[in-house]
C-alpha cells in the first residue's frame, strides 16, 4: 500500500497533517519542497549514520544548502538543543530539514519551535514522530515533554531507499513504537473515527512488515509499506494525544532506567491489561492479527520476534518503573482517558508483581 503524493499547504483544521511525498526516491523532490515553503537558508540536522545522504544535499538543495548539524543525541539533550539553535540563529536559517530517526527530527523540531522556521522530516525509521507536534528535551531533571503546531513537519518525504541499510536493532526498536501508537490510541474511546481508522491500518501495515525489516535486507516495497504504516501511527498518536504508556516510557528512557526499546517491550503488555475494558478495541484489534491468542501473549510474542524481548526484566527496573507510573499519569499532556488513576495504580500494580502476572487471567 503506497499513498498518494500529497503536496498541500495544510491549513485550518487540516493544519495538523503536514504534507507528504511518497516513494523510492522522493529525497530528489526535495527542491521543490523548500520552494514551496520560501526557504531560502535551509541547515540540515542529521546524525553520522547520514553521512552519505546529507552529502548529496549540496547538489539537491544548491544555495539554498548552508550546512548541517551533526550533534544528535537520543532524547534530545537540552545542551545540544541549544548549541543547535544557537547554530541557526547565527546562519540566519530560514527552515530546518530533519533527516533521520527520533533523535534528528526531535532535535529539529526545537529548532523550529525556538525560531519559528518550517521544518521538513524526511525520517529513516519507523517512529512515526515526523506526523507529530510533541516533543521532548532532557535535562538533568529528566524529560520536559510538550506539544505545538511550530515542531509539527510542514512537510514529510517518504523515500524507502534511504532505508536499505538501517540496522535491525533500530528498525525493531522504532517500529515498536509505532505499533504501540496504535495500540494506544485504540484504548482511547474519545479518538475521532478516522484516527481510530489510521490506528487500525497501522498496526495491520506494521504487523505485517516489521518482522521482514527487521531480518533484513527488506525489498523497497515492505519498506514503503512499514513507512505507511508509521505514518498512519504518527497520525493516530497526534489525535489521540500520549497517554500512559508513551509518557511513562519518555520519562524512564530520558532517566536512563533502561533503552527506550527495552522499556516499551516490557510495558506493552502490562499496559493493555491496565486500561481494562478500555483497551476493548485495541485487544480486538490485535485480536483480528493474532486469533486465538490473547492480545497481552500476541504484543509480547511480536516484540521478542523483533529481538526486543524485555531483557532489563529485572525487580529493580520494574520498581523504578512503578515509581514513575503517577507522573506520567499526571503530565499535562495526558489525555485523561489514555492516563486514567485506576489505569495508573493497576500497571503500578501490576510492575511491582511478577511478569508471569502479565497475562489476561
Amino acid at each position: 500500500m503506497q499513498p498518494a503524493n500529497d503536496t498541500r499547504t495544510p491549513t485550518g483544521p487540516a493544519a495538523s497533517t503536514p504534507g507528504t511525498f511518497w516513494g523510492a526516491g522522493s529525497l530528489g523532490q526535495l527542491t521543490a519542497v523548500c520552494e514551496s515553503a520560501g526557504a531560502r537558508r535551509v541547515m540540515a540536522v542529521a546524525g553520522a549514520s547520514m553521512d552519505t545522504v546529507a552529502g548529496r544535499l549540496p547538489s539537491l538543495l544548491g544555495k539554498r544548502y548552508i550546512g548541517r548539524w551533526s550533534d544528535t543525541a537520543a532524547h534530545v539533550p537540552a545542551r545540544q538543543a541549544s548549541l543547535a539553535v544557537g547554530s541557526a540563529r547565527e546562519t540566519h536559517a530560514d527552515c530546518v530539514l530533519a533527516i533521520g530517526g527520533g533523535s534528528a527530527i526531535g532535535m529539529a523540531k526545537i529548532v523550529a519551535l525556538a525560531l519559528r522556521v518550517p521544518l521538513i522530516a524526511v525520517p529513516t525509521t519507523f517512529s512515526g514522530s515526523e506526523m507529530t507536534s510533541r516533543y521532548l528535551v532532557t535535562t538533568d531533571r529528566g524529560a520536559e515533554i510538550g506539544a505545538s503546531a511550530r515542531s509539527l513537519p510542514r512537510t514529510v518525504i517518504y523515500d524507502p531507499d534511504l532505508l536499505t541499510t538501517l540496522p535491525a536493532r533500530v528498525a525493531a526498536a522504532s517500529g515498536l513504537t509505532a505499533v504501540a501508537h496504535c495500540v494506544e490510541a485504540l484504548c482511547y474511546p474519545g479518538v475521532p473515527s478516522d484516527a481510530r481508522d489510521w490506528a487500525r491500518e497501522g498496526l495491520l501495515l506494521l504487523w505485517d512488515s516489521l518482522g521482514k525489516v527487521a531480518a533484513g535486507p527488506a525489498d523497497p516495497s515492505c519498506l514503503q509499506d512499514a513507512l505507511t504504516g508509521a505514518s498512519m501511527a504518527g497520525r493516530a498518536h497526534e489525535a489521540a494525544g500520549p497517554g500512559l504508556l508513551h509518557l511513562l516510557c519518555d520519562i524512564a528512557a530520558a532517566r536512563k532506567v533502561a533503552e527506550y526499546g527495552a522499556i516499551l517491550a516490557l510495558l506493552l503488555p502490562p499496559v493493555l491489561l491496565a486500561h481494562g475494558d478500555g483497551a476493548a478495541s485495541a485487544s480486538a484489534a490485535v485480536a483480528e492479527l493474532r486469533p486465538e491468542v490473547p492480545a497481552v501473549t500476541a504484543l509480547a510474542e511480536f516484540a521478542a520476534a523483533l529481538g526486543l524481548e524485555p531483557d532489563h526484566d529485572t525487580p529493580a527496573v520494574r520498581a523504578a518503573l512503578a515509581a514513575l507510573t503517577a507522573e506520567a499519569g499526571a503530565h499535562p499532556l495526558a489525555r485523561p482517558g489514555l492516563a486514567a488513576e485506576p489505569a495508573t495504580r493497576r500497571l503500578s500494580a501490576l510492575l511491582a508483581d511478577s511478569p508471569d502476572h502479565f497475562s489476561p487471567d
